[in-house]
């Protein structure tokens, strides 16, 4: 009797300072019941001892890649899109790491039959949150997707995505086209280019991972009172403006929309342009199109009407 063998997915960490909790995330990641596993880490000059351990841990298992440093300024968002765009690709699906989060087992083999079942180009997920306090709680980010939701928030937690072969492969060369030097969430990103050159992604009700919360976190929950907080002071800051015009003059760039869907785009690039009343105004009108929750499109489209972005 003959066996199928394992699925193959590529597994890309992006790492700093996380030597706290890295241990617990390889073992989760390379655990995966029913999967085989490699997994590629590219370290961000670490200095609390990240990458020795990564030295250590490669040493002692041939699944574990460290790449070697990369150049140009630290960052998350750039780390992650040079380990989409630059590791060695073999054929395998492609899943995000976080550093501190823990992998449920079986994430990977649901994530992957939850594709199959679909037709999914890339699936994503609902996490379990957790923290110090050993609280936990659902994150839930699978509402129904939304005409422009892509150009405004991400598909979960990059932690949560898994890309076919063929849509890593059709994304690599949709960002080698591009300049993304100024995208500050990665993830948010790739999920807008996917969804713009016409990616079939769904996002996943179950859970597949406990998504550690800290106060080193680069993203966190973006739910609850503090969450709140943080995001109306990154609208006020303007980091949040500029992120959705860049988004959206990405997928400006690259998209295979429909011309009618292409000119409602490009009058949505200038609401986001245009700083008068009237530009926030048409803005506001389309706060059941920018998230896939409808409570926080209307909150959106309040900030942009009162000027809070």
């Amino acid at each position: 009797m003959t066996h199928e063998p394992a699925p193959r997915v590529t597994v890309l960490m992006a790492a700093y300072n996380g030597r706290r909790w890295i241990d617990e995330q390889i073992d989760s990641v390379l655990s995966q019941e029913g999967i085989e596993t490699r997994l590629v880490v590219s370290d961000d000059g670490s200095t609390d001892g990240t990458r020795e351990r990564l030295v250590d841990r490669a040493r002692a298992d041939s699944r574990l890649t460290l790449l070697p440093p990369r150049e140009g300024p630290p960052g998350v968002a750039e780390n992650f899109l040079h380990l989409f765009a630059g590791h060695a690709p073999d054929g395998s699906h492609v899943a995000f790491c976080d550093q501190d989060d823990v992998w449920h087992p079986d994430k990977l083999r649901r994530q992957l039959a939850l594709m199959a079942r679909e037709g999914a180009d890339v699936v994503s997920s609902n996490v379990t949150g957790f923290d110090e306090e050993g609280r936990r709680f659902l994150i839930r980010k699978s509402g129904p997707q939304r005409t422009w939701d892509h150009l405004f928030e991400a598909a979960g937690p990059g932690s949560t995505y898994v890309f076919s072969p063929s849509a890593h492969e059709r994304l690599v060369g949709v960002l080698a086209e591009l300049d993304h030097s100024g995208i500050g969430v990665h993830d948010w990103y790739l999920y807008a280019l996917a969804r713009a050159v016409g990616a079939t992604w769904v996002i996943g009700e179950e859970p597949t991972l406990d998504y550690r919360q800290h106060s080193a976190n680069v993203q966190g929950a973006n739910s609850g009172a503090g969450a709140l907080a943080s995001r109306v002071s990154r609208l006020r800051s303007g980091f949040y403006a500029e992120q959705f015009l860049l988004t959206a003059r990405a997928v400006a760039a690259c998209n295979a929309y429909p011309e009618p869907v292409r000119a409602d785009l490009a009058a949505l690039i200038d609401e986001l342009e245009g700083g008068g009343l009237g530009a926030r105004l048409r803005f506001a009108r389309r706060w059941r199109q920018i998230r896939r929750n409808p409570v926080e499109g209307l909150q959106l489209a309040a900030g942009r009407v009162l000027g809070i972005w």
